[in-house]
């Protein structure tokens, strides 16, 4: 397979990887800095060799700690393990074309099938790794941003299987709406798995010869997902560092493999801004903090000492340790040779401005929401604190929703069918909506259900019950209360039943209201 022409020659494509690579070398400072002291086995911005020490400069961990606190906070938020967090719903067009009569099915059995087919995605995905996956991708979401692959395998029963990727080594070109929509990627992989991680993988004669007789030579590639806006659709293509020639490339369609969420983005910028980000000065704050006391510990206890210059005492080579003689001139107590140097200090200062610190930094990574150590939560608690974390998130989850989420479901839904898994369905488009169903959209959707609530108590406490049939259309609460909360449609009744049980009440009303007069004598009837 060949790249549609009008995306230009590998000679070009190198040009826009380039660019993108030196865009991406601003940041490479910064987020070192961050990785450094919040997920420093992340840190892959310094030449560390496999195994070296990543926390010789690190004094307080609360920053680790809470990090890694705030994106379990996320993951079970956004993402839940082993939990359906979004549904399939008829887009807005369906149903008006349902109400025309265009379709010969009713709505309720498009809620049902679109639900079966929700339940079988979910069913993959919490079959795969995406809830590992995700955590780390949570880390990193925390930091500014993250990147997660998703592969299709051989596995039937595990078909998808989710990558977050380094953010070492990984650019970004955005669209014209501020979108990503194109990844490059510039790694070293074995000569041995080239042809198993890349499909249709052609190598050169000298690759050839690697995978041949040095499959563990490391080769350096080049790996992009171009979005082509003129057919709509994903390619992928990689080729081999110095080399003139695609060495793979497969058309995608309209999902991309590549997913990259930001957190919170500033204008004019590709990479996101994150909470560890914006609490860098804290944490570099409290580490020195941290060192300065340890330091001052360390004094305390071994001490420091002055020592007369009378021959006998070398403070060059002088140990203060248990046990150790010590030769000195003098043990006069009045011109001693050696004395301890008083250095008493109070510590009460330093360590309130470290318990300050250490509050505003897990403030900052949602910490503060629960104690972990604390008692099993109710189920109003968990809805209690997922409204705070909504209202200290709003605007991140919605970005979150669009840049990472819908796109993942895109692809694992494109996958899918494609293996024959599932029926052929369009998300966002013209057939099927996503409506998020995880705690933090819950809460949400609680504080409409709850702006609802307040408005009708409080027509019906000022102008009665017949004002409120009059201004609202009653009937449909439950129907639109249902959908907010991500009840199952096989719980909901359509538009049919509704008109049915509405019309057996009235015909039940109608009859009480003939059967007093069934029962008069006739003479009194045929008066009235």
């Amino acid at each position: 397979m060949k790249l549609p022409p009008h995306l230009g020659s590998i000679q070009d494509l190198k040009g826009r990887e380039n660019k993108a690579f030196n865009a991406e070398a601003m940041w490479h400072d910064q987020l070192s800095d961050v990785y450094e002291y919040f997920l420093p086995q992340r840190n892959l911005f310094e030449t560390q060799d496999k195994g070296q020490k990543k926390m010789d400069r690190i004094f307080d961990s609360t920053s680790l700690t809470a990090i890694q606190q705030g994106a379990s906070k996320l993951q079970e938020n956004i993402a839940p393990i082993w939990a359906r967090w979004a549904t399939f719903n008829p887009s807005s067009e369906i149903l008006n074309m349902l109400e025309t009569g265009d379709y010969n099915v009713t709505e309720k059995q498009i809620r049902e099938n679109l639900e079966k087919q929700s339940e079988i995605v979910f069913d993959y995905i919490n079959r795969s790794n995406f809830g590992t996956q995700f955590y780390e991708a949570a880390l990193d979401l925390l930091v500014g941003t993250a990147t997660l692959k998703i592969d299709e395998t051989d596995d039937d029963s595990m078909p998808i299987v989710f990558n977050c990727i380094p953010q070492r080594g990984i650019a970004f070109e955005e669209g014209p709406y501020g979108t990503i929509e194109t990844h490059w990627r510039r790694f070293k992989v074995k000569a041995r798995l080239l042809e198993r991680m890349w499909k249709g993988f052609q190598p050169s004669s000298n690759v050839q010869s690697m995978i041949d007789h040095k499959p563990d030579t490391e080769v350096e590639v080049s790996e992009g997902v171009i979005y082509d806006p003129k057919d709509k659709k994903y390619y992928g293509c990689l080729w081999v560092k110095q080399e003139e020639r695609f060495s793979w490339v497969e058309d995608f369609g309209n999902s991309s493999p590549w997913v990259t969420g930001r957190y919170t983005k500033v204008s004019g910028e590709v990479r996101g801004r994150g909470p560890a980000m914006q609490t860098l000065p804290d944490v570099r704050s409290l580490n020195k903090a941290k060192e300065f006391v340890l330091q001052k510990a360390a004094i305390d206890l071994a001490g420091m000492y002055t020592a007369t210059d009378d021959g006998v005492t070398n403070p060059y080579n002088m140990v203060i340790a248990p046990g150790i003689v010590i030769p000195v001139g003098s043990n006069n107590t009045n011109n001693p040779s050696i004395q301890r140097l008083d250095t008493a200090s109070s510590l009460s200062l330093a360590q309130f401005e470290i318990v300050e610190l250490q509050n505003s930094i897990k403030i900052a990574m949602f910490n503060d929401l629960r104690d972990p150590a604390g008692p099993v939560r109710t189920a109003t608690e968990i809805a209690i604190e997922s409204r705070e974390l909504a209202k200290r998130i709003g605007s991140a989850f919605g970005r979150l929703q669009t840049e990472v989420l819908i796109p993942v479901l895109k692809r694992v839904v494109s996958i899918l069918i494609r293996r024959g898994l599932i029926t052929p369905i369009e998300l966002d488009g013209r057939d099927v909506e996503v409506k998020f169903t995880s705690p933090l959209a819950r809460a949400q959707d609680s504080e409409d259900i709850l702006s609802v609530q307040q408005a009708v108590e409080f027509v019906l406490a000022t102008a009665g019950p017949d004002q409120v049939q009059m201004a609202f259309k009653i009937e449909d609460f439950g129907t639109w209360v249902a959908e907010k909360t991500g009840m199952s449609s096989e719980l909901v009744r359509d538009d049919a039943e509704k008109e049915r049980i509405i019309q057996a009440g009235a015909e039940a009303k109608q009859m009480e209201a003939q059967q007093p007069m069934a029962e008069q004598p006739p003479q009194l009837q045929a008066v009235q």
